[in-house]
């Protein structure tokens, strides 16, 4: 074999796995981080190429044969048998180790079991079904009776997850009303969800081309705040900024707030700062069952692998080689940037890594990846993602940076993370080239270059495809309703809390129990500031253990 048809052969394995696990993930909007999988290939260099990329995502290997989520094999069926007859212990019949959701056969062929329904009213049990913690914590949630009637505003991006979350906390007994812009609606799961009477839902049903976006978003997050909310999960801190602004008739009943955004919780800060803030108001982002596992894993996986969904579908209008061999620049080396870095790593990507921070900078290289200022690094991209959640990270001089034929995206974000506006003004020229896909191109006097921007600047995650995965999001649900429990029952006072230690841990147990972990108990009286023993027993006691002469303390 010579050294062009080694490299092409090279090339096709590694798309052929690429495409193998996120058909993997995209089947029921899963997790490959933490999931059990198999890979029962034919061919060695197959297999081998599989399995390290699935280790390098946090996947579990196990022996074929056994119960997994994800079985890896040549060809698939519908029935869940590969066509030599094996029975796939994770077919539909049975359970994975992870929880409620059956386990997923994935043919190299491109077939896969499709256990999840179309229709919306599937989608969202389907949902439900991956998320004991959430569905846990609101057990707990309606046996407390100081919970019964409260009314929950809810602000998040409605898809199937979202709405089996709303259904959990109508059944802990709460009056709950949902909010989601047009842009991060599925309007299929509005519709099934609005079918519930228990819930009000201020969100689009179907497409209205005649009436602006913005007006539609504006008035259905004025609609939820008059609806009258005592508390609010959020999204960007947008309906507690409304609810401080234009509508302050909410704050006479809002008791407080959940934050669920790093994007979210710095205004609040800055709010809290200036002795803005009215409202106590939870940083459910910094929590480590919120930013370890959602901000990190979840957005990292669902971020790679929406780009590489959305350009291996545009490949009529442009050839899809896949992630392998190309050149990405992560903007951000926080926990999104450090999610997007890693899964893109693992599918074969050169990753380089933009920041402002040094220390960030130098962890970026302690994973392997390199670090670079913004001329450098930006220039020599194939794909460029911003992972900051700052208005304006791309602006109009850094996107003339770009390379012809660049491809642009934003993982979780803000509005205008990129800015297209500017853009404008400077003349550029879009047009939508595919599905997900706008072609932007400099005018003539600028050289003409071309940049593909992804989901219209959007974070590519949620608008190009269906969110974070099912398991995060069950972290992230219960880490929410531990924060409402939280404001409920201790009524802090205004300003930014976190949520406690013990809560997190409470969420952790329930998710760690439910995927077939353990951990060892915690001492039941643990001394502040977690030491074993005594301050007073140190190195250089005195032989009998005596206290040094004086008050008792050690001296220097």
């Amino acid at each position: 074999m010579t050294d062009s048809t080694e490299c092409e052969a090279g090339a096709a394995r590694g798309l052929a796995v690429e495409r193998a696990i996120r058909a993997a993930a995209r089947a029921g909007n899963r997790l490959i981080s933490g999931a059990t999988v198999s890979v029962d290939l034919e061919r060695p260099e197959m297999r081998d190429h599989l399995a390290e990329a699935l280790r390098r995502m946090g996947a579990r290997l196990r022996p074929a044969g056994e119960a997994v989520d994800f079985a890896f094999v040549d060809r698939a069926i519908p029935d869940g048998r590969s066509v030599d007859g094996a029975l796939h212990e994770c077919a539909a019949a049975d359970r994975s180790p992870a929880g409620g959701l059956p386990g997923i056969v994935v043919g190299l062929d491109g077939g896969v079991r499709p256990l999840r329904g179309a229709s919306a009213a599937s989608r969202i049990a389907w949902a439900a079904a991956g998320m004991p913690a959430t569905a846990e914590l609101a057990g707990r949630l309606g046996a407390a009776s100081a919970h019964r009637g409260v009314r929950v505003g809810v602000s998040l991006v409605l898809e199937p997850k979202t709405a089996a979350f709303a259904r959990l906390l109508a059944d802990a007994g709460c009056s709950v009303a949902v909010f989601s812009a047009v842009s991060e609606t599925d309007a299929e799961i509005a519709e099934e969800l609005a079918r519930d009477e228990r819930i009000a839902v201020f969100a689009p049903r179907a497409a209205d081309p005649a009436r602006p976006a913005a007006d539609v978003d504006a008035a259905h997050a004025a609609a939820i705040l008059d609806w009258a909310p005592e508390y609010l999960i959020d999204d960007g801190a947008h309906l507690i900024r409304l609810a401080h602004s234009e509508r302050s008739a909410a704050l006479a009943r809002l008791r407080g707030a959940a934050e669920e955004t790093t994007s979210g919780v710095r205004p609040v800060r800055e709010m809290a700062a200036l002795d803005a803030l009215r409202l106590p108001v939870i940083a459910v982002n910094d929590a480590r069952t919120k930013t370890d596992f959602d901000n990190l894993i979840g957005t990292g996986q669902s971020c790679v692998f929406a780009i590489a969904d959305v350009l291996d579908a545009a490949s009529d209008a442009r050839p899809y080689a896949g992630v392998a061999g190309t050149r990405w620049a992560v903007i951000g080396y926080g926990p999104v940037g450090r999610g997007v870095a890693r899964f893109a790593a693992a599918l074969g990507a050169e990753v380089v890594v933009v920041e402002r921070d040094p220390v960030r900078a130098l962890a970026a290289l302690h994973d392997g990846h390199e670090a670079e200022a913004s001329p450098t690094g930006l220039s020599r991209a194939d794909v460029v993602v911003s992972a900051t959640g700052v208005w304006h990270t791309l602006d109009a001089r850094a996107v003339s940076s770009l390379q012809d034929g660049a491809v642009v995206a934003v993982a979780g974000g803000i509005d205008d993370e990129i800015a297209l506006d500017e853009l404008r003004e400077e003349g550029w020229e879009d047009r939508g080239v595919a599905r997900g896909v706008a072609e932007w191109r400099a005018p003539a006097q600028r050289g003409g270059r071309a940049v593909l921007v992804l989901a219209d600047g959007g974070g590519v995650n949620y608008t190009a495809a269906e969110g974070n995965p099912i398991e995060v999001m069950d972290l992230s649900f219960a880490t929410q309703l531990a924060a409402l429990a939280q404001l409920t029952e201790s009524e802090p006072r205004a300003g930014v809390h976190r949520l406690s230690e013990a809560d997190e841990r409470r969420v952790a147990a329930a998710a760690l129990a439910a995927r077939g972990g353990a951990v060892d108990p915690s001492p039941d009286s643990p001394r502040a500031g977690g030491a074993a023993q005594p301050w007073t027993v140190h190195r250089y006691r005195s032989a009998r253990g005596e206290r040094p002469e004086g008050d008792g303390a050690p001296t220097l």
